[in-house]
């Protein structure tokens, strides 16, 4: 899941379309989602399953991303394995610390720009997000 500007017609809340999640599952195998779409559980709270990769795409809101990517760095000191759709903010702190040249940790630059689903209707957003995407694969 992750948080995107409201345009009148979504509740701020996206979903990573079908086609991205198969290319995951194609890659990965079967996914834990510590982060979906309704959750009963708060995966910042929770320990992440080490049996599966991990895919995270976290609420996109002013500080989130951060919190969400420190989670990664502690789950994977365990052993988890994560994927981890979030944009290219290269100047930040957390970027710094917790992803760029670290130790069994690839970044993947996306080509283009995805286009997000709106969680009410379901259907892909008509415009894309702002800023470009990457996966942060902590194996």
């Amino acid at each position: 899941m992750a948080y995107y500007s409201s345009d009148g017609q979504s509740d701020g809340v996206v979903l990573t379309p079908q086609w991205f999640l198969d290319q995951i599952v194609e890659e990965f195998g079967e996914y834990h989602d510590p982060c979906p779409f309704n959750p009963t559980v708060d995966g910042l709270e929770s320990e992440w399953d080490l049996n599966k990769i991990n895919y995270v795409n976290p609420p996109y809101k002013r500080g989130q991303i951060a919190l969400w990517v420190m989670k990664a760095a502690i789950e994977h000191a365990k052993g988890c394995k994560i994927a981890m759709l979030i944009p290219v903010y290269s100047d930040t702190i957390y970027f710094h610390e917790y992803i760029y040249k670290k130790p069994n940790i690839e970044i993947r630059l996306l080509r283009g720009r995805i286009k997000f689903v709106n969680s009410k209707t379901q259907e892909p957003f008509k415009s894309q997000l702002p800023s470009p995407m990457m996966l942060v694969v902590f194996s």
